[in-house]
C-alpha cells in the first residue's frame, strides 16, 4: 500500500474520513481528513462534498434574498408600498395577489398542477342533494372556517329550539302568570325560577350541558318537562358525539402529509441497457416514511381510432418502478429514489422522437400512494409533467445519498434532488431504435 498522504483540495465541512483511492498503477492511495481514521470510498466523499457545496450555496442564496430585501420596500401592482408589518400566518386567508397568480401558472393546461391538485370543477348539474346524503363525508371536506361555524351553529340552534320549548311549558303551565303567585295560591311551577325567555334560554343552555349552577331546576308537577329534559339531553350528546367526531376526523386528515413528498421539477429521459426509460425522482421529506409505497403512472392525451371515433382526454396507464427495468412499482423511500419507465411497444411514448416533443400535447401523471404510520390513514399526492418538462439525453446525478461514517449515518441532501447532466442518449424514438437494434441482429446473423 502506498503512503498516506493528507487532502485539503476538498473542503473539510466535519466529515472527516479515510478513502482509498487508485493512482492508476494498481497502487492504492488513502485519504485522509485529520479528524478521524475511518475509512470511505471515494464516491462516498465526492457526494459528501457536493452536499455540503450545495448546501452553502443555497445558505448564501438566502443570506443574499435577506439583506436585499433590508432596502426593498415591497410595492404592489398598483406601485403603492405594503404593509409587512401585519401578522404573518392567518389560517382562514385565502391566496391572493401575487400567490394567485403564482398558482394559476402552475396548472395552466395542466389536468394536475405540479403541487398535486386536481384541476377540474363541476358546471352545469348542481348535485348538492347527493352530497348533503353523504352528511359526515361533506363535513370533513368543508373548510376549517365552516366546520368552526357550523359547529357553533348546532349548539346555538339547538339552545334556542328547546328555549322556546320551555317557555311555552311555563307559559302553558301558568308559571308566568302573576296571579297564581299571589297569597293563598297553592301554584307549583314546571321548572324554578324561569320568568321570561331569557331565563328560559338560560336553562336550556344548563340542561343541555349538565351545568347545574343550581338555581333553576326542574320539578315533579309536569311530567312534559321531564321528557324535554330527557329529549334535549340525549340531543345535546348526539351534537357533541357527531362534532368531536367530525373534529377528529379533520385533524387525523392527512390532508398535507402529502406536501413533504417532493418530485423532480424535470422527467429525463435515457439509455439504459440499450432501452430508453422516462426517469423521475421522489423522495419523502420525513423521517417516518410512508408505509407501503407504491407507485403508478398515467399518460394523458387525444387519441383516435379506426373508426372515427375522437377521444380528447384519453388517460393510459404507465408502468414505473424502482428497479433499473421500471418493474417493482413497491418503493422504500428511505432517500430519494429514480423511478422508471420503460418505453417499450406497450409505453404510449413508444413512438415519439425528441422533436415531437416541442408539437405534441400530452400529460405524464405520476402518483405516489402510501400509509401513514401516525394515524393509519392513506395519503395519495401526484404531479405532472408536460412535454417541455421533459428532457431528453439526460440522466439525473446520484449524489443525493452518501455515508458518513463520522456520524455512522447515511447523509441525504434533497438539494441534490434535481440536479442531472447530459449523457449520450440517441435522439431516436424506441421504436425506431428498435428496429436498428433487430437489423444490426439480422446483419449479424
Amino acid at each position: 500500500m502506498g503512503s498516506r498522504v493528507i487532502v485539503s483540495s476538498l473542503p473539510n465541512h466535519g466529515l472527516d474520513n479515510l478513502g482509498m483511492e487508485n493512482d492508476g498503477d494498481g497502487h492504492m492511495e488513502e485519504k485522509k481528513f485529520t479528524r478521524s481514521g475511518t475509512t470511505l470510498s471515494q464516491v462516498d466523499l465526492d457526494i459528501l462534498s457536493k452536499q455540503s457545496m450545495e448546501g452553502e450555496e443555497n445558505k448564501d442564496k438566502l443570506n443574499l434574498e435577506d439583506s436585499s430585501d433590508i432596502n426593498f420596500q415591497m410595492r404592489s401592482f398598483f406601485g403603492q408600498p405594503l404593509n409587512t408589518t401585519g401578522p404573518s400566518w392567518n389560517p382562514f386567508r385565502k391566496k391572493s395577489g401575487i400567490l394567485n397568480v403564482m398558482h394559476a401558472q402552475s396548472k395552466r393546461n395542466r389536468a394536475v398542477s405540479k403541487h398535486g391538485r386536481i384541476n377540474t370543477f363541476n358546471r352545469g348539474i348542481e348535485q348538492h342533494e347527493r352530497l348533503f346524503k353523504d352528511f359526515f363525508t361533506s363535513m370533513i371536506d368543508l373548510s376549517w372556517s365552516w366546520t368552526i361555524f357550523c359547529f357553533a351553529a348546532s349548539f346555538f340552534i339547538s339552545w334556542l329550539f328547546f328555549a322556546v320549548i320551555w317557555y311555552l311549558i311555563a307559559l302553558g303551565h301558568g308559571d308566568l302568570d302573576p296571579a297564581n303567585f299571589e297569597e293563598g295560591s297553592n301554584h307549583m311551577v314546571c321548572v324554578d325560577n324561569i320568568n321570561d325567555f331569557a331565563e328560559s334560554f338560560l336553562f336550556s343552555l344548563e340542561t343541555q350541558h349538565t351545568i347545574g349552577y343550581g338555581g333553576r331546576a326542574t320539578t315533579g308537577q309536569c311530567s312534559l318537562a321531564i321528557i324535554v329534559m330527557a329529549v334535549q339531553s340525549i340531543v345535546g350528546v348526539l351534537i357533541s358525539a357527531c362534532m368531536a367526531g367530525i373534529f377528529f376526523a379533520k385533524f387525523t386528515k392527512p390532508t398535507s402529509r402529502g406536501e413533504t413528498v417532493v418530485f423532480s421539477k424535470n422527467a429525463l429521459i435515457t439509455l439504459r441497457d440499450g432501452a430508453l426509460y422516462l426517469l423521475i425522482r421522489l423522495g419523502d421529506l420525513r423521517q417516518t416514511h410512508l408505509l407501503e409505497c407504491h407507485v403508478s403512472g398515467h399518460f394523458l392525451s387525444k387519441k383516435s381510432t379506426a373508426e372515427g371515433e375522437v377521444i380528447p382526454y384519453h388517460l393510459a396507464q404507465m408502468e414505473f418502478g424502482s428497479e433499473l427495468d421500471g418493474s417493482c412499482d413497491y418503493i422504500q423511500p428511505f432517500w430519494p429514489l429514480v423511478v422508471a419507465h420503460k418505453i417499450d411497444s406497450s409505453s404510449p411514448l413508444y413512438e415519439l422522437a425528441p422533436r415531437d416533443f416541442q408539437t405534441m400535447q400530452f400529460e405524464v401523471i405520476l402518483t405516489l400512494e402510501g400509509t401513514t404510520p401516525e394515524t393509519g390513514n392513506t395519503v395519495q399526492t401526484r404531479t405532472s409533467y408536460l412535454p417541455q418538462e421533459i428532457l431528453w439525453g439526460q440522466r439525473f446525478e446520484h449524489t443525493c445519498v452518501a455515508y458518513d461514517k463520522a456520524l455512522s449515518k447515511y447523509a441525504i441532501s434533497y438539494a441534490m434532488l434535481n440536479k442531472f447532466g447530459p449523457d449520450r442518449t440517441p435522439r431516436l424514438s424506441a421504436k425506431v431504435l428498435d428496429e436498428r437494434n433487430n437489423e444490426k441482429d439480422t446483419n449479424f446473423d
